[in-house]
This record gives C-alpha cells, structure tokens and sequence, in this order.
C-alpha cells in the first residue's frame, strides 16, 4: 500500500502552463507505469498549450469550474463529474474560458514496457 495526500504537498507549475498549479499525490517512479496522478488548478483566462504526449494516456477528472478542451481539433466542453480519457498522440489544449479557476484531477500512465516496447 501507499498513501499520499496533496493537502500539504508543495504548489508546483504545469510545464506547459506555468499560471496551472499542481499538486502531485504521485510521480513517476512511485506506481508501476504512472507518470502522474495530480490535482490540477487553471485560473480564468488561462489556456494550456496544445500537446500530445506520444507514450502517455491520459486521464481529466473534473471537479470544479467548466473547461473546454480541444482534441484532435474538435471542441469539448467539461464541467463538475465529467472525465476523458486521451490516448497516446492525442493533441490536447484545455482553456478556462469562465471567471473561476477549474479544478481537476489528470492521471497519466506510460503505454511502454521498462524496455521501450509499446504496451
């Protein structure tokens, strides 16, 4: 077993969008195959650079306030109890279109084996 919690754990920036804060229960290293579970905060206005990730699925869970994420170039709304799943090479962009911050959880995991091989 192991047991993490993100109430005390440090803010950290999101890489491709330093104004998001982060707090991360787990990094890679610490579960077999996962990258990152973190607890993710957009202010409004912000938008995240579009990506995508060629090894990582990717997992929103969204807890609060209301997204629009772009996929593959088709526009998705989420708010509170909404999820999507991203598979690997999916290009993303998340934008805060609202005057509140959004919340939400992102899991990724690695769809490759220790030796490189796609899983």
């Amino acid at each position: 077993m192991q047991f993490s919690t993100v109430n005390n754990a440090p803010k950290e920036p999101v890489s491709h969008t330093p104004a998001a804060k982060k707090r991360v229960w787990f990094r890679k290293g610490d579960l077999p195959r996962f990258t990152q579970i973190a607890r993710v905060v957009v202010p409004p206005g912000e938008v995240r650079a579009a990506h995508a990730p060629a090894d990582m699925n990717e997992l929103f869970l969204i807890l609060e306030g209301t997204a629009r994420m772009i996929v593959d170039g088709r526009p998705q709304d989420l708010k509170p109890g909404d999820a999507i799943a991203l598979a690997p090479s999916k290009t993303h962009k998340l934008s805060n279109q609202s005057t509140e911050p959004i919340v939400f959880i992102v899991a990724g995991w690695t769809c490759r084996a220790d030796d490189g091989t796609r899983i």
